[in-house]
């Protein structure tokens, strides 16, 4: 890997919304990342789907599932340019439906729901970096 093509990724990385990149090159791995004060923050990771109650409630517990970023790069909620958003708070989505769009070194990575479910929650806003692993929504079960 040649210092051009290095000097090239930092250069694009200061210019860029995304705060950590790694690539993979003739068998060399580089990673570049902003300092941790210019990173968004994001939600914190779960072990598995939370269980949210209400003690005065006598419903049954309302189970939640996060649909996370599989890949660091720029979050978009909407495909090109002027469209409408993929999904939106209250929609209700379907096990495979793209709800977002993720860009990672100029190209763009349909972000799949996983399972089906009503968005109560988008954590991050359009044009927000993110990590991979990031919560981008949340779900809740259909019942």
């Amino acid at each position: 890997m040649d210092l051009d093509f290095v000097q090239k990724l930092i250069e694009f990385v200061s210019r860029s919304p995304i705060a950590e990149l790694e690539i993979e090159r003739d068998g060399v791995r580089i990673r570049i990342s902003r300092q941790a004060a210019l990173a968004k923050p994001s939600l914190q990771p779960t072990a598995g789907p939370a269980v949210f109650t209400n003690p005065a409630s006598t419903a049954p517990p309302i189970a939640r599932h996060s649909i996370r970023a599989p890949l660091t790069g720029v979050f978009y909620r909407s495909g090109p340019e002027g469209e409408p958003p993929l999904a939106s708070v209250g929609d209700v989505v379907v096990e495979g439906q793209t709800v977002g769009v993720l860009e990672a070194m100029k190209t763009f990575n349909a972000v799949e729901s996983d399972r089906a479910g009503r968005i109560v929650q988008i954590a991050f806003d359009d044009h927000a970096a993110v990590q991979s692993g990031d919560v981008l929504f949340v779900l809740e079960d259909e019942g």
